[in-house]
């Protein structure tokens, strides 16, 4: 605060001497912009794109609508929960509510069927821009190439979305089912099941469900989970947002589509 206000103070007497030529004007105003825009990462793809056609990149597009996420403390979660199911909730919060989740999958020529994006959805309106989700101790300033970004480790193949209050209800959850089932696996014991109640053809005993939106015994809350796009990997979250800054959504991007020409 104290460097943004002697800036401003170095413009004011910038403007009142007649020794400031334009350039040094020029100069101070690019330093102001720095200083109001380094808080935010935009993404390098507009998500727009797959969400309002039905063929991007040469591919079929194929959304698939998972139900809705619970949400009682807007605290919004992104992770393998799997892998990493205590993952620190993103740093920016939503209204409480329940709201829809849509999954955008690519018919691919080489891969077949791949989830794309997931998207959770706040408002109906279209997003302006993508700003990059990051957790407390994120720093943005570190992020020093175009295409660096923060995000989540994925090691089951799997993303999600859920609240923190049901993320924290979730692990007492497996810590419960694993003491009652010893030396036992969570994905193999319940999951799977759970898994092959939304396969496509769940007469193929070679599709074992791609997405799950599990309610938390004993609870009204619920966590989601999702294959990504081409499996395990490292994948940003992005805020969809209006100009005047308002959230209307949040995807995961699996690298599937929209991706530079020397990633393809």
């Amino acid at each position: 605060m104290t460097r943004l206000i002697i800036i401003t103070f170095l413009i004011i007497i910038a403007g009142c001497t007649s020794t400031t030529g334009p350039k040094d004007k020029r100069e101070m105003h690019n330093i102001l912009k720095k200083e109001t825009t380094q808080a935010e990462k935009l993404a390098q793809a507009d998500y727009n794109r797959i969400f309002e056609n039905s063929v991007v990149d040469g591919d079929s597009i194929e959304l698939l609508e998972i139900g809705e996420l619970t949400v009682p403390t807007g605290q919004i979660v992104v992770c393998d929960p799997l892998v990493v199911p205590d993952m620190a909730p993103l740093n920016r919060t939503v209204q409480p509510g329940k709201y829809p989740i849509k999954i955008y999958i690519a018919k691919t020529k080489e891969s077949g069927d791949r989830y794309a994006i997931a998207k959770l959805e706040f408002k109906s309106q279209k997003a302006d821009k993508w700003v990059l989700a990051v957790r407390d101790g994120e720093d943005i300033s570190e992020l020093k190439e175009e295409d660096d970004f923060f995000g989540f480790p994925v090691d089951a193949g799997l993303g999600g979305f859920f609240d923190y209050k049901s993320g924290l209800e979730y692990n007492k959850f497996i810590d419960g089912f694993l003491k009652k089932h010893p030396g036992g696996n969570i994905y193999d014991d319940l999951f799977a099941t759970e898994f092959k109640k939304n396969a496509a053809e769940p007469n193929n005993p070679d599709d074992y469900g791609d997405w799950i939106n599990f309610k938390i015994p004993n609870t009204e809350l619920n966590i989601t989970m999702f294959h990504s796009g081409y499996g395990d990997g490292y994948y940003p979250a992005y805020w969809g947002m209006t100009k005047d800054n308002e959230i209307v959504s949040l995807v995961i991007d699996f690298f599937v589509l929209l991706l530079p020409e020397d990633e393809k």
